[in-house]
């Protein structure tokens, strides 16, 4: 989340080396800043004369010193800090201009005593508690809340629900950020804000809500990257994918400071494989793949990204190719799903329209083989992987007549009966094995008791299962 501003920069003027004469805070801000910057030799001399333009204007000389600040120049701006607290100490921007030095120091404890001070003496100055409550959001979130409902008892028309919001989530309090946001109109939000509050509405998968801030933003800071990205991501994942389209013209078209992410081509190639754009999506996802500032490990998913447009187009070498890679990238991080989609690549081939015998056979052998490695790899899939392989041998022979399936269904029956406890799903899968045996030993073997065997086990589960009710009816 970006962090708040601490700087304020006065409109800039042309720098003059001359004395000065007496003029407006304003202006004796704004020259000293211009000074600062164009770093002549005896600038600190003409900083000098614009100081003593408004040496009784604490505001002004706090202004000065944080010119200095936004240069880094921390001893001369803790100089005029200390000059503005000597010319009105109940004044709190001197306070304020002194913890923000301990800030940019990285002293946060001194920092919050000297916003400490600012709010004590200068009670209705709203920067002492913004400012406390910001550089105590991780530390104390809860007090650095508690600080800033303070301010707005002194001030309600104060923007504490922004303020407040960007504390929780900071402190990662995302329900907590979210409501507040909730409750500030969106006409006050910045544009870092807008991309904060639809980024925390887009984690909790709110994206109708997150996608109305997005388009909001969108509207108000039309160029703004972030707001762009995310209205991309919403409409992607509300599956509205020519909607997403037209934003992720103007992600990549259309927004200032462009740097872009993994997660902007996978969304814009996914939003154009949605609409079967293949030759589009696959040149988005290489994008991924060919951009050496994207770490490895996030080029991997898009492997499967192009394996399935592969598949989609039924181009299996292809698909193989990208799914192996996709494979090989997640060794250190295999699971049984990964190993899963292999398996049933292989198995959507077999079951291709023009695929030869010899290729139907050739791909069901290697699916099966890869179910085989995941009940090894993944004892804790061996029913569900068992069930799945115990399908594949109808592929090639639909009745089952060399009884294929039948090993298959004899282990799945033993691992269900071993089952402390049976689910549903469980047991409609034993009735499926039991049922199985039933037909195979009338139908392949012509074994009646054995069928009836398996008839009676149905029956116990199913005592109305009328096929199974006529196999315990034969002689």
């Amino acid at each position: 989340m970006k962090t708040a501003k601490y700087f304020i920069i006065g409109a800039m003027m042309t720098v003059i080396s001359a004395p000065v004469m007496a003029q407006d805070a304003t202006n004796a801000v704004a020259q000293a800043t211009e000074i600062i910057k164009a770093g002549a030799p005896d600038a600190a001399k003409q900083v000098n004369a614009v100081y003593k333009t408004v040496k009784k204007d604490a505001k002004a000389i706090a202004g000065i010193g944080r010119a200095y600040l936004n240069a880094k120049d921390f001893e001369n701006a803790d100089k005029y800090a200390d000059l503005a607290i000597k010319a009105n100490k109940n004044c709190g921007d001197g306070y304020v201009l002194k913890g923000d030095i301990c800030v940019m120091k990285d002293d946060g404890g001194a920092a919050s005593s000297w916003f400490e001070n600012a709010i004590m003496l200068d009670p209705q100055n709203p920067e002492g508690y913004r400012r406390f409550a910001q550089v105590n959001s991780k530390a104390d979130p809860e007090g650095a809340i508690a600080k800033l409902e303070q301010l707005r008892s002194i001030d309600p028309s104060y923007p504490v629900d922004l303020i407040a919001a960007e504390i929780q989530a900071k402190a990662n309090n995302n329900d907590a950020a979210i409501e507040y946001y909730s409750k500030a109109k969106l006409s006050t939000f910045e544009n870092y804000q807008l991309a904060d509050y639809s980024m925390l509405l887009f984690l909790k998968q709110n994206y109708e809500k997150s996608l109305e801030v997005s388009q909001y933003g969108n509207q108000k800071f039309p160029r703004y990257l972030s707001l762009n990205r995310l209205s991309l991501f919403n409409l992607v994942n509300l599956d509205r994918n020519e909607e997403a389209l037209k934003y992720a013209d103007r992600l990549f078209n259309a927004s200032d400071d462009p740097k872009y992410t993994a997660l902007d081509y996978i969304n814009y190639g996914t939003a154009l494989q949605k609409l079967k754009r293949n030759d589009e999506a696959i040149a988005q996802f290489e994008k991924v793949i060919s951009d050496r500032g994207i770490e490895a490990s996030q080029k991997v998913a898009v492997y499967k990204n192009i394996s399935d447009i592969y598949k989609s187009m039924s181009d299996y070498p292809n698909a193989l190719a990208y799914y192996e890679k996709y494979i090989k990238g997640n060794q250190g991080n295999m699971t049984a799903n990964i190993k899963n989609g292999l398996a049933l690549l292989y198995r959507q081939m077999a079951l291709e329209e023009n695929a030869t015998p010899e290729q139907k056979e050739e791909a069901i052998k290697k699916a099966d083989n890869v179910f085989a490695e995941i009940t090894k790899e993944f004892p804790a899939f061996e029913q569900s992987v068992t069930m799945q392989r115990a399908k594949l041998a109808f592929i090639l022979d639909p009745q089952d007549k060399a009884g294929l399936a039948k090993p298959h269904y004899d282990k799945l029956i033993e691992i269900i009966n071993g089952l402390e406890t049976k689910e549903a799903a469980d047991l409609s899968q034993l009735k499926q094995a039991y049922q199985y045996n039933m037909v195979y030993f009338i139908q392949v073997q012509e074994d009646i008791p054995s069928a009836k065997e398996f008839a009676s086990k149905i029956l116990e589960m199913e005592p109305e299962n009328a096929m199974a009710k006529q196999v315990s009816e034969l002689q």
